[in-house]
């Protein structure tokens, strides 16, 4: 979020947090909520702006600042350690982590340009190999044994792999496409979105070959992006002419994904698989809310009796415990919220604008602004399963629950002179 929008948000999203400390500190555990009550805290140590968790040799790595540069840390779920070893120029701009062939591979800056390197515990390795190296490189995916990426040559960027020995660019007979982006595996295929001089299309690689992905069906959409493979179909966000809708590709044929249930929603993004289901951040035509896509409907999430107002605007889902984990804006906007499968959590703020996660010896570690807006780690611990609702009063609520949920509704109204939608493919 643009830094413009930052301080008149906080303010709000304050005053509004005070009233969920004053009874709401947890909606659900007041309201009767069925989802864990959790333990959330920054974590002691914790360097500004961590992100690209990934987990390796028994510890988290990630990229943070040390004050001076984005550099490597590793954290044991106790103490956060910037990372320094022998081998290469210890790099800077960290960036891109993943876990391959008994390594941390990511990119850096080595002092005059930007590289791979890895990481085996001990020592730092700069990766050179092949006549032109990319000069930067992203999406590190592994498919098939082989670690794909998209890496840039100075004219583009283009689909590359390491042999081992070399870095090297993909070709094949169809014209390479660029700007390769959401790698995925999917039938032994490696499939992602790529430009082809005039559109963002499906493309697939099978190890000899571009292909330009086409089939029966319905036509192949154009700006796809957000792949995710569900219970045997692969599945996006694609353009149909009109709006961005749920797509589904079965190796086959292409289906714009339509079905009984809730009005077919647009602007998908964000998909995440839960509780059998592929849930998703969806557009009404009014606002972006939380959906779910079971086979057969479309359901626009909203909670059961005692559940938390309904969020909008949801993002970066990570399922932890049994419950899906998010960042919404509900009762204070840009907060953590939950999915139970059945009501809606909202918990006290901070944090705000919850980013990457990983999971990691039981805890849900993710990247958030404390309320000095400064982006920090921050650990979140719940029981291993979701305890049952208990039984509300005969009343029927908390007495403080409609009466904090007013007053926070009210500060939380001003909230949407700032919001700011997302715009993926146009930031590409």
């Amino acid at each position: 979020m643009p830094s413009a929008h930052r301080f008149p948000r906080r303010v709000l999203a304050g005053a509004a947090a005070l009233v969920l400390a004053l009874g709401l500190s947890a909606v659900g555990s007041t309201a009767a909520v069925a989802a864990p009550a959790a333990d959330i805290a920054i974590v002691p140590g914790s360097q500004q702006y961590p992100g690209g968790f990934v987990e390796y040799g028994g510890l988290v790595y990630f990229h943070a600042d040390n004050g001076s540069d984005d550099v490597l840390y590793s954290f044991d779920g106790t103490t956060v350690t910037e990372v320094f070893g022998g081998g290469a120029t210890i790099p800077i701009n960290v960036y891109n982590l993943a876990v391959y062939d008994g390594k941390l591979y990511f990119t850096g800056y080595n002092g005059s340009a930007a590289r791979m390197f890895t990481w085996d515990g001990v020592d730092f390795a700069e990766i050179v190999g092949g006549a032109t190296p990319p000069s930067y490189v992203y999406d590190l995916f592994e498919q098939g044994g082989t670690l794909f990426m998209a890496g840039s040559d100075g004219t583009g960027t283009h689909v590359y792999y390491w042999d081992g020995t070399d870095l090297v660019k993909v070709t094949g007979v169809t014209p390479a496409p660029t700007s390769p982006y959401d790698f995925v595996d999917y039938n032994g295929l490696l499939y992602f979105g790529a430009y082809d001089g005039s559109d963002y299309l499906l493309y697939s690689w099978d190890g000899t070959d571009f292909a330009v992905v086409s089939g029966g069906g319905d036509p192949a959409p154009g700006d796809v992006y957000d792949l995710i493979v569900v219970n045997g179909t692969l599945y996006f966000s694609g353009f149909n002419g009109t709006n961005y809708v749920l797509y589904s590709w079965n190796g086959t044929v292409f289906d714009e994904v339509s079905g009984g249930g809730d009005p077919t929603p647009i602007e998908v993004e964000d998909f995440v698989a839960f509780g059998g289901a592929i849930y998703f951040s969806g557009d009404d035509a009014t606002d972006s809310y939380l959906y779910s896509w079971d086979g057969t409907n479309f359901t626009k999430i909203s909670g059961g009796l005692g559940s938390a107002p309904t969020p909008d605007d949801p993002e970066y889902f990570v399922v932890y415990n049994g419950v899906l984990y998010f960042n919404g804006d509900g009762v204070v906007n840009n907060t953590l919220h939950s999915w139970d499968g059945s009501n809606f959590t909202v918990y006290g703020a901070p944090p705000f604008d919850m980013e990457g996660s990983i999971v990691y010896n039981g805890v849900l570690y993710f990247n958030a602004e404390d309320s000095n807006d400064d982006e920090v780690l921050y650990s979140l611990r719940t029981a291993a399963a979701p305890a049952e609702a208990p039984a509300l009063a005969a009343t029927g609520v908390d007495a403080s629950v409609p009466v904090g949920l007013a007053i926070a509704a009210l500060l939380a109204g001003g909230f949407m002179l700032w919001r700011v939608r997302h715009a993926r493919l146009a930031s590409r």
